[in-house]
């Protein structure tokens, strides 16, 4: 079984979570002890991060590693679900319905968009 990783999505993980924290790459770099340059690397997507480099990451930012590769994992729907939480839990009962309706238009539109491939394809 071949895994891709997409290593964009991995580091605007990171950089999130970095943010989130207010830190800077150079903080978490020297915590983590891989140098700055491979640090923004990781965060721009060009570098690839190794295990004993994704764990050493983790422990910086005090993160989980699923919370870093939950777009590489098929079974990341509950971690998406927390995170649809955060977005959603300062928004008032309006702007939580216009979301909703978005994120539902743009999910029919999406599987309307594979099933019109698959059927070019056939």
């Amino acid at each position: 079984m071949n895994v891709e990783l997409n290593y964009e999505l991995i580091g605007k993980r990171f950089r999130a979570i970095r943010q989130k924290r207010g830190c800077t790459q150079e903080l978490v770099s020297e915590r983590a002890g891989i140098s700055p340059q491979h640090y923004s690397g990781i965060e721009c997507g060009s570098a690839k991060v190794s295990l004993p480099a994704l764990v050493r990451l983790c422990n910086a930012l005090e993160a989980t590693p699923d919370e870093i590769l939950m777009d590489s994992v098929k079974q990341a729907a509950p971690l998406f679900l927390k995170e649809v939480a955060e977005v959603f839990s300062d928004c008032s009962p309006d702007e939580i319905f216009l979301m909703l309706s978005q994120a539902d238009n743009l999910k029919k539109s999406l599987r309307l968009k594979n099933i019109l491939l698959t059927e070019r394809d056939k």
